[in-house]
C-alpha cells in the first residue's frame, strides 16, 4: 500500500516540528530538528532557514513494513497558499494541526475549506497541549461547531475515554454488529477498525486527537490511529494516469516535472505527449533516488518533460479545474535597467512554471513588468530567491488590486486590416456574460460570408491574448465574443490579416460600449466575542461590504459575508487587535464584483486608450494604393461588410 499525506496548519501551530517528530520515529531523521535551528529536514531552502518558516512543499518518503508513505510539508503563511494548494491535489489524507493555546485561527478555514473542495479525508491532532493555556476539549468543540459535528474524538483508540455515540452510528449502518456490541458493553476500537476507516475515507467522520510536538507526547498514539485507518487501494494494473502538481529547477538548472501517479506505470524512456522521460526521481528531503520505473501512488520527479505545468493531467487523468486561490494583487519589478527586458522575462518564465500564479507581464508601451501576488511576505521571499538563483537584485513597489473590465450591454465591433497586399475584416458583437465565465467565443457567420478555416482562425486569436479594458486597460472578463460577419481576399489574405482585424474589432466595440471596472472580493468569516459584532457591522458597512445575519453560539458570534479585497485585506490584524487575539477572520477571494469606487480608481490610474499602441482601436484601409488609418469613430462608414448587406 502507498500512502500520501500532507501535515497542514496555519503559522506557528508546530507543524513542522510535527512533520520532525513523524520523521524521527519513522526512522527517516536520527536526531529532532527544528525550524528555529534551521536544521529541520524539509525545510532545507535556505531561504526556509533564515526566515524560520516552510515556503515550498517537500516530501519525505518512508516505510513501515510493506507499505511506503509519502509525508508532504505544506508553507503555513497565507501568501504560500497557492503553494499549499497545489499539494493538496496529491494527497490520499491531510493531517490538520490546529494550536491548542490559540484554536483555529482564519488560515485554518481556508485550509478547512480547500480539503472540503479537494474531498480529501482529513485528520486533526490539536497541538501544544503542554502549555498551561491549551485546551483540547475547548478546541474539539469549536472544530465540531465551526468545521463539521462529524468530527470525531478519537482518543479512546489510545485507550482512554469513551468510544463516541456519532462514531457508534455512523459505523453501525451496515453493521448491526457494532450497535449491539455497543450496547452490550463489549465494542472495542479493533473491531470498529474496518467500518472507521471506511467511513474516513468517505469523509463521513474525521478523527481529532491531541497532544504536543514539541516532547512528543500523544505522537505515537495519533500514528499508531493514522496507519491503521489511512488505507489506499492498489491501482498499479489500471490505465495509466496521473497528475503534475508541481514544477522546480534542480541546482543544474534541469526542469524537474513533480508527478503522482493515480494508475499504471511509467518507465524511464516512456514518452509523455511526444517527450520522453530522461529520469525518474524519488525525492525524500533535499535527497533523490533515480529509479527504473514508477507506479500507482508513487510521487516522482521526471526530467526530460518541459511542456507540463502544475494541473496538467498525464494518461487517462483530466487534469484539474481552475483553483480556488489566485492572487488579488499586482505588483511591479523594479529592476537596474541596465539588465535588458527580455533578461528579466527569462527569470519570471522560470518562476512562473513553478509557481502558474505569479502571471508575469512585461508591458511594452510603459516598458514595465508585473506580477501578481498573494501578500507582502511573497514578495520579500522572491526578492531573496531571485538573488540567491539568478544573482540579480530586484525590488518591488507597493503591491495594487488586479482589476478587470466588462461591459453592461451588448455592442457590436468591427475591424478592418488592409495594408498593401493584405486584406482582412471582422465584424463581432460583444455581450456580457456570466460572472467568472471570462472570454468565450462564438459565430453567427454563415460560411458563404467567411470560410471555416478563418472563422477557426478568428477563435484562436480571441482567446490567445488578454484584451485590454477601456477604462484602466485591465484585463477584459465576462464577455461572450460573436463572430457575425467577415471578409477576406483570395489573394491577399494571410493568416496574420485576421488577428490584426479582430483585435481591432474587440478595441473598438468597447470605445463604443459601456463599460465597468471590477475588483476582485474576499468572501469572509468573521469570529469574534458576541460584545464585538456592533462593531464589526459598522466596519463591514464602512469598507463597503455586505453580510448575513450574525449567527450567536455561546458568546461567540459568526459573521459571513462578502467585500472589496482593496478594503478588507488588512482587516484580519484590524480584529486581532480590535478583540486582543479573541477574534478571527478568514477570507478567501470569491470573484469580481462591479468595483465600489470606480470614478475615483479610473482618475488614479489615468489610463489612456488610443494612446496604447498594443491595443489599436483604429482600422487601416487601402486607398490609391497606399494604407490609411481611419479612427474607430468614423471606422463603421467604412467597412465593406455593411456596405455589402
Amino acid at each position: 500500500m502507498k500512502v500520501t499525506y500532507g501535515i497542514l496548519a496555519h503559522v506557528d501551530a508546530g507543524k513542522t516540528t510535527f512533520s520532525e517528530q513523524i520523521l524521527f520515529r519513522s526512522g527517516v531523521i536520527r536526531t529532532l530538528g527544528g525550524v528555529d535551528r534551521g536544521d529541520s529536514f524539509m525545510d532545507f531552502d535556505d531561504i526556509e532557514k533564515e526566515r524560520g518558516i516552510t515556503i515550498f512543499s517537500e516530501q519525505a518518503v518512508y516505510s513501515r513494513g510493506e507499505d511506503t508513505y509519502c509525508l508532504i510539508d505544506t508553507p503555513g503563511h497565507a501568501d504560500f497558499s497557492a503553494e499549499m494548494e497545489r499539494a493538496l491535489e496529491v494527497l490520499d489524507y491531510a493531517v490538520v494541526l490546529v494550536s491548542g493555546t490559540d484554536g483555529i485561527q482564519g488560515h485554518t478555514e481556508t485550509i478547512w475549506n480547500l480539503l472540503r473542495r479537494y474531498k480529501i479525508p482529513t485528520f486533526f491532532f490539536v497541538n501544544k497541549l503542554d502549555r498551561d493555556t491549551a485546551d483540547y476539549e475547548a478546541v474539539l468543540k469549536s472544530l465540531q461547531e465551526r468545521f463539521s459535528p462529524d468530527v470525531c474524538d478519537f482518543s479512546f483508540w489510545a485507550g482512554g475515554g469513551t468510544i463516541p455515540e456519532q462514531l457508534v452510528m455512523a459505523a453501525a449502518e451496515g453493521h448491526e454488529d457494532i450497535l449491539e456490541q455497543y450496547l452490550d458493553g463489549t465494542l472495542s476500537a479493533e473491531n470498529l477498525q474496518n467500518p472507521a476507516a471506511g467511513l474516513i475515507r468517505e469523509c463521513r467522520i474525521y478523527p481529532c486527537m491531541g497532544g504536543s510536538a514539541a516532547d512528543g507526547r500523544g505522537v505515537d498514539e495519533f500514528l499508531h490511529i493514522f496507519y491503521s485507518l489511512a488505507r489506499t487501494a492498489d491501482r498499479s494494473q489500471e490505465p495509466l494516469g496521473g497528475i503534475v502538481y508541481k514544477i522546480r529547477h534542480d541546482r543544474q538548472g534541469e526542469r524537474l516535472t513533480f508527478v503522482k501517479l493515480m494508475g499504471g506505470n511509467l518507465s524511464v524512456k516512456d514518452t509523455l505527449d511526444g517527450e520522453k522521460i530522461h529520469q525518474i526521481r524519488i525525492y525524500s528531503g533535499d535527497h533523490f533516488a533515480s529509479v527504473p520505473q514508477a507506479s500507482a501512488g508513487d510521487l516522482v520527479a521526471l526530467t526530460g518533460i518541459s511542456s507540463k505545468k502544475p494541473g496538467d493531467g498525464i494518461g487517462t487523468f483530466p487534469g484539474l479545474p481552475e483553483r480556488l486561490v489566485q492572487p488579488a494583487l499586482r505588483a511591479k519589478v523594479l529592476f537596474d535597467p541596465s539588465i535588458p527586458a527580455r533578461n528579466m522575462m527569462e527569470v519570471f518564465s522560470v518562476l512562473e512554471a513553478e509557481d502558474p500564479t505569479l502571471h508575469a507581464e512585461w508591458e511594452e508601451s510603459l516598458q514595465q513588468l508585473s506580477i501578481h501576488i498573494l501578500g507582502k511576505i511573497q514578495l520579500e521571499v522572491l526578492t531573496a530567491e531571485i538573488q540567491k538563483r539568478f544573482g540579480i537584485s530586484v525590488s518591488f513597489g507597493i503591491p495594487e488590486v488586479v482589476y478587470k473590465e466588462t461591459i453592461r450591454e451588448p455592442v457590436c465591433g468591427y475591424g478592418h486590416f488592409e495594408p498593401l497586399r493584405h486584406y482582412a475584416e471582422v465584424a463581432i458583437r460583444l455581450e456580457p456574460a456570466a460572472a467568472g465565465s471570462g472570454i468565450t467565443f462564438s459565430s453567427e457567420c454563415h460560411v458563404d460570408r467567411l470560410a471555416v478555416n478563418y472563422q477557426n482562425l478568428i477563435r484562436t486569436h480571441v482567446m490567445e491574448r488578454k484584451h485590454r479594458g477601456v477604462l484602466t486597460g485591465s484585463e477584459l472578463t465576462d464577455v461572450r465574443v460573436v463572430l457575425t460577419d467577415g471578409r477576406s481576399h483570395i489573394k491577399h489574405t494571410e493568416g496574420g490579416d485576421f488577428r490584426e482585424a479582430l483585435y481591432r474589432a474587440v478595441r473598438q466595440g468597447l470605445m463604443k460600449a459601456d463599460s465597468i471596472l471590477l475588483e476582485p472580493y474576499y468572501a469572509f468569516t468573521i469570529y469574534v466575542p458576541d460584545e464585538f459584532v456592533g462593531r464589526v457591522l459598522t466596519d463591514i458597512g464602512k469598507y463597503h461590504g455586505e453580510f448575513a445575519p450574525p449567527v450567536i453560539s455561546g458568546t461567540t458570534a459568526e459573521i459571513s459575508g462578502r467585500g472589496p479585497v482593496s478594503q478588507f485585506m488588512s482587516y484580519a490584524e484590524e480584529i486581532a487587535g480590535l478583540t486582543k487575539g479573541r477574534g478571527s477572520v478568514s477570507l478567501q477571494v470569491c470573484g469580481y464584483f462591479p468595483c465600489h469606487n470606480q470614478e475615483e480608481v479610473v482618475q488614479r490610474i489615468g489610463y489612456q486608450p488610443d494612446s496604447d499602441l498594443e491595443q489599436p482601436s483604429y482600422s487601416v484601409f487601402c486607398s490609391k494604393g497606399a494604407a490609411v488609418i481611419v479612427n474607430w469613430q468614423d471606422a463603421e462608414a467604412h467597412m465593406h461588410c455593411l456596405k455589402s448587406k
